[in-house]
């Protein structure tokens, strides 16, 4: 009886081997991009002040963190990155619809020359997708009009600002959203500015819901020593309609607007960019970029933060930099 066990053993360890390695093989490819990913990122923001994080907008898993107390702890105003919260609002109360055109002017009346446009001059008026690509702040500040302070702070509620976005073990800031009846102070709480402020997580758990449609897990990651601690935090109830403005809107940005810094060859990302005014620091603006790809079917998202520079110059071509370098060890050739 020994010998024929001996021998079933002999004959079955090939097999049971390979499955094992089949296993292990299995899953460590996903992880060799996730791997590499991190000291890709220190190297990327070495010298820099600001913070990143990469995560999976399915399941919440952090990829990278760069500066998490940063990250978590820490609130800057979002400035247009911001601007998916109005946008949401205005379409889901029908203050707008998805072909309203509102014709740039350059200057907001009421905000004046400090938020003169910066995108090229437009051929013709934008509508909400096409103003969130380009990132027009007369287009935005045109529409806080139509809104009220208690709505658009609702929006921001829901949109999870207001809340910590606690993961990782980092004590998390809640954040600052006051949203004042004034239509000026409005306007710009609206573009992000004045008296929003967010941490980067929070910003990327607010687009991580745009890219699953409606849902933002909480952040973790597998070195807490739980294989999969995937917990939905929040879902973010629109219509189906108004995930599929902002998603288009995010799209163009990096094809066509002011997100073009962070395009992948062959890969759909849908992002946004921010540059935001810092508090105290005359002539100083923090850059941001968040979005996630493939905007069909996302698998990544991404928060780039710099404590100086723009969203365009600077925030876009890090974030493009990190998402090249991961669909490159995806197997898909940027």
């Amino acid at each position: 009886m020994g010998h024929h066990s001996a021998h079933a053993v002999k004959s079955i360890c090939p097999l049971v081997l390979w499955g094992i390695l089949s296993l292990s093989l299995a899953s460590a490819l996903p992880a060799q991009s996730e791997s590499r990913l991190q000291p890709f990122v220190n190297a990327l923001l070495r010298g820099r002040q600001g913070a990143v994080i990469v995560s999976n907008p399915m399941t919440g898993e952090v990829l990278a963190v760069r500066n998490p107390v940063a990250a978590f702890g820490r609130m800057y105003p979002p400035g247009s990155a911001a601007k998916i919260v109005e946008a949401a609002v205005a379409l889901e109360e029908g203050l707008i619809s998805p072909r309203d055109r509102i014709r740039c002017r350059r200057v907001p009346e009421l905000l004046g020359e400090a938020y003169r446009c910066s995108h090229p001059r437009a051929v013709e008026a934008f509508t909400l997708a096409t103003a969130l690509a380009n990132s027009c702040n007369y287009f935005f500040a045109a529409l806080s009009t139509r809104l009220t302070s208690s709505s658009l702070a609702h929006g921001y509620a829901v949109f999870g600002f207001g809340s910590p976005a606690e993961g990782l073990g980092v004590e998390s800031s809640p954040g600052q959203v006051r949203v004042p009846d004034e239509a000026g102070a409005k306007a710009r709480a609206a573009l992000g500015e004045g008296t929003v402020l967010v941490t980067p997580a929070q910003l990327l758990l607010a687009y991580s819901a745009v890219a699953t449609r409606g849902a933002a897990f909480r952040l973790w990651n597998a070195s807490s020593g739980k294989m999969n601690s995937r917990r939905l935090l929040r879902q973010v109830k629109l219509r189906s309609e108004v995930f599929e403005v902002l998603g288009e809107g995010l799209e163009a940005c990096v094809q066509s607007g002011t997100g073009q810094g962070a395009a992948v060859e062959g890969v759909r990302v849908a992002g946004k960019t921010g540059t935001s005014a810092a508090p105290h620091r005359p002539g100083v603006t923090h850059a941001w970029f968040v979005g996630y790809a493939p905007a069909e079917e996302p698998e990544i998202a991404l928060v780039v933060f710099l404590e100086r520079g723009t969203g365009t110059r600077d925030a876009a071509p890090l974030a493009g930099r990190i998402l090249r370098h991961y669909f490159t060890f995806k197997g898909r050739k940027p």
